[in-house]
């Protein structure tokens, strides 16, 4: 649940926001917990070319949908995996920023003064990354001596980074070029005795981004080459290499119809010589294919990931009621498989039918 609130008069503006997320979970493990967030609380300003915000904000750089190489500076909600779609799975971060507008492009300068990492999930929950009763880790699979041990959460003070990013465009071509030395929210975790322990280390990203209206569709490319993507030998030895992350996509509507198909290639890789317990390639066929029907009252959707060369399968179709205003009932399937370093074989447990109500006020 979130309460929000916002005016403004002249050039000043401002925005008050808060959200109470409440999660319970019996079985095995048992737990509920309830927990309040800051959502965006700002001061703007904005004169004829600039606008300058102070406070907690959202801040999504990027094009693509779900995977996007170029999105570092929004702060990850993990709270729910991968259920929600992306802009729901992205919390307001405390920033300076500072927005040029120019003629025919942009300029967006963003410093994070102080670190806040992910929201993760309880410890206990089946959607945590760390599974410390069979001794698995998201990524990694079963590793010897997982089982039981302890996880130490991030504890870091200080800047999350900064960064710089350029956008331009027209005609139907949209562009841009960035750079950020960040840290990323989301924990990597150390492997060391008997702890793991969640770390954010810094991480200078650039990268390109192109958007295109072409053969009727609209096409989307992100590319961004990181410095420190961060690894772990098979002696649990910590390291960071560089990597590369490409992500290819199109949106188009079939027969000039209602029906709306998003398709996504994406891959990376890292490039080290040595060998470690990171998976340090793969490619995955993302998508979303949304149709409303009788007379826009209802909705179904399918939202999709395929791994391609190793089997990381995730579907999410859901059939929403949409004929009350501000309001959304729903019933939705979550079906995951995969092999046990995947996304799809971590969570292949995890297969759910959900019934929900979602309100805007």
């Amino acid at each position: 649940m979130a309460v929000s609130a916002g005016g403004g008069e002249g050039d000043w503006s401002y925005a008050l926001g808060a959200r109470l997320d409440a999660f319970s979970q019996s079985g095995s493990a048992d737990f509920t917990r309830v927990r309040a967030d800051y959502t965006e609380n700002y001061l703007r300003w904005r004169g004829e070319d600039l606008r300058l915000t102070l406070g907690t904000q959202n801040v999504m750089w990027g094009r693509v949908d779900e995977i996007s190489p170029i999105d570092r500076m929004s702060r990850v909600d993990l709270s729910r995996a991968m259920l929600d779609k992306l802009p729901d799975r992205r919390r307001a971060v405390p920033a300076v920023r500072a927005e040029y507008f120019g003629a025919d492009f942009k300029l967006d300068a963003v410093w994070l003064p102080v670190f806040d990492d992910a929201v993760m999930p309880h410890g206990d929950s089946v959607w945590h990354p760390v599974d410390t009763v069979k001794g698995r880790l998201l990524g990694f699979g079963t590793l010897p001596g997982l089982a039981g041990v302890k996880v130490r959460e991030a504890d870091e003070d200080g800047s999350g980074g900064g960064g710089l990013r350029l956008t331009a465009g027209g005609d139907g071509l949209d562009y841009g070029v960035s750079v950020q030395r960040v840290r990323q929210s989301q924990p990597y975790y150390r492997v060391s005795p008997g702890v793991l322990t969640a770390i954010h280390p810094y991480d200078t990203v650039i990268g390109a981004e192109l958007e295109a209206e072409r053969l009727g569709a609209t096409w989307r490319m992100e590319l961004a080459w990181r410095s420190d993507v961060p690894l772990t030998t098979p002696g649990f030895q910590y390291r960071t290499d560089p990597g590369v992350d490409l992500v290819v996509g199109a949106e188009f509507f079939p027969g000039d119809g209602e029906t709306r198909v998003t398709l996504q290639l994406a891959g990376h890789r890292t490039l080290t010589d040595v060998s470690v317990l990171d998976r340090t390639e793969f490619y995955v066929m993302t998508g979303e294919i949304e149709h409303p029907f009788a007379h826009g009252r209802w909705r179904a959707d399918l939202r999709f990931m395929a791994g391609l060369g190793e089997r990381d399968v995730y579907l999410n179709p859901r059939l929403t009621y949409t004929g009350i205003d501000q309001h959304e009932l729903f019933v939705a399937a979550h079906v995951f498989s995969g092999s046990e370093q995947t996304l799809g074989g971590y969570y292949s447990r995890n297969d759910s039918v959900m019934v929900g109500w979602q309100a805007k006020f």
